[in-house]
């Protein structure tokens, strides 16, 4: 009976810990997101990022929102140079960071504590990619687009 109630007791208050540190940005859209990287007119192109093949004119990377300002890809196609594409913006998701506030804010000893705005800052759940460099699309608040005119490279016939 004892170790029974003692198991209850601890999934209760593993669910209400994970609860609690979850919040409106981590909730909706995490701390990651896909990034959809497309090479325009060049299938064959290979993608690298982190020094790491990740695909041949189309490639999915999960990517830390964190990290949206520090981006670099390198492709390159047969017969032609490399050419490196690096992305260095970011934005905050106002939003996401509003609802955190004034959803998982609670009083200890009478002064508000906004959890789940540190969880989202400590997790980096509050950033996602500035849809004003060249090329980034918005999908949905998961996945976002990445298309690279590969420059360097003409188009095959």
């Amino acid at each position: 009976m004892k170790k029974s109630l003692i198991k209850v007791f601890t999934s209760t208050l593993l669910i209400f810990i994970v609860l609690g540190v979850s919040s409106c940005a981590t909730i909706f859209g995490g701390s990651r997101y896909y990034a959809h990287v497309t090479v325009e007119d060049h299938p064959n192109a290979t993608i690298t990022y982190n020094g790491s093949l990740r695909g041949k004119g189309f490639a999915t990377l999960k990517l830390k929102r964190q990290d949206a300002n520090n981006l670099s890809f390198v492709i390159k196609d047969e017969g032609c140079e490399p050419q490196t594409v690096d992305y260095v913006g970011r934005n905050f998701r106002t939003g996401a960071f509003i609802g955190s506030i004034l959803g998982w804010t609670g009083l200890v000893g009478g002064i508000p504590i906004p959890w789940g705005a540190a969880v989202d800052l400590a997790t980096g759940a509050v950033w996602k990619p500035n849809l004003k460099e060249k090329g980034i699309t918005k999908q949905d608040n998961k996945n976002y687009n990445y298309l690279i005119k590969y420059s360097g490279c003409p188009v095959k016939q």
